[in-house]
């Protein structure tokens, strides 16, 4: 049930981004395609992972005796009895952990947002050196920074001015 719950907040979510992307202004000078394409690349990817979700959870469903495949060594098994629970707390906090990340973008910052959301997210699901996991957020935040600001020329959130 919670990958069809799953799919449809993809699909949705996808849908509504579109919406969005379609309403940016059209610019007059410049670029033919204009802001749209990044936008609408993003939306249409989530809107395949949300189709491919679905109809993989249709598929499972249709066929429960398919969905394990034949000939592998492993034994499948149940999962234990708060297990359960314990993944649908999981994507719970991430997802509200995402959303607060998208508010804080803005008024924090691209670097300083992006540092904390990445950070807490590796901490938690990749559990090694912690210097280790800061590493990866920083490099990705100023691969991402670059990319974005140098060769994209897309103005990022500076965040909270010094006084």
């Amino acid at each position: 049930m919670a990958d069809w719950i799953l799919a449809a907040f993809a699909i949705t979510g996808a849908t509504i981004y579109f919406r969005a992307a379609m309403s940016l202004e059209k610019l007059q000078v410049g670029d033919a395609l204009g802001p749209q394409v990044f936008p609408m690349i993003v939306a249409v990817c989530m809107l395949l992972s949300g189709l491919l979700l679905a109809w993989e959870t249709w598929r499972k469903q249709a066929s429960p005796a398919d969905s394990v495949p034949r000939g592998r060594p492993f034994e499948v098994v149940a999962a234990k009895p708060g297990e359960d629970r314990r993944h649908q707390l999981v994507l719970v906090v991430m997802v509200a952990w995402t959303a607060l990340y998208y508010v804080a973008f803005e008024p924090v910052g691209y670097i300083v947002s992006t540092m904390t959301y990445l950070s807490a997210m590796l901490f938690y699901f990749h559990r090694v050196n912690p210097l280790i996991n800061l590493g990866y957020a920083a490099a990705f935040t100023a691969l991402a920074y670059l990319l974005f600001s140098d060769f994209l020329h897309v103005v990022l959130p500076s965040g909270i001015a010094p006084l």
